[in-house]
């Protein structure tokens, strides 16, 4: 999706707001501890949502995102896979295959 230039930074100066970078850094390090994605991002003050939304804006922290959920993610799992999704795994895998879907 393109967006005028004045747009973008907007959209990126909102995330950044609303998603500041000790949020982000502390969300990654309840991740890695093993945290789920949902219980770390309430426990935060944050939606799921939210962070999700924060992620495709800020690419960086998307990158970051997705590397620690690949990471961290149950390798008993069928990942890329609706099952792998209902069963609460947020990796890229199964978000796409969610998305897929839809």
């Amino acid at each position: 999706m393109s967006y005028p230039i004045d747009d973008t930074e907007q959209l990126i100066a909102n995330a950044e707001e609303e998603l500041p970078p000790s949020t982000r850094s502390r969300l990654i390090a309840k991740l890695r501890k093993g945290m789920h994605i949902d219980d770390a991002a309430r426990e935060l003050g944050v939606s799921p949502q939210r962070v999700f939304s924060a992620a495709r804006i800020l690419s960086h922290f998307g990158e970051q995102l997705d590397a620690t959920l690949t990471a961290e993610r149950d390798p008993d799992l069928p990942h890329g896979t609706v099952t792998g999704y209902n069963k609460r795994c947020r990796c890229p895998q199964c978000r796409a295959s969610v998305n897929r879907r839809i």
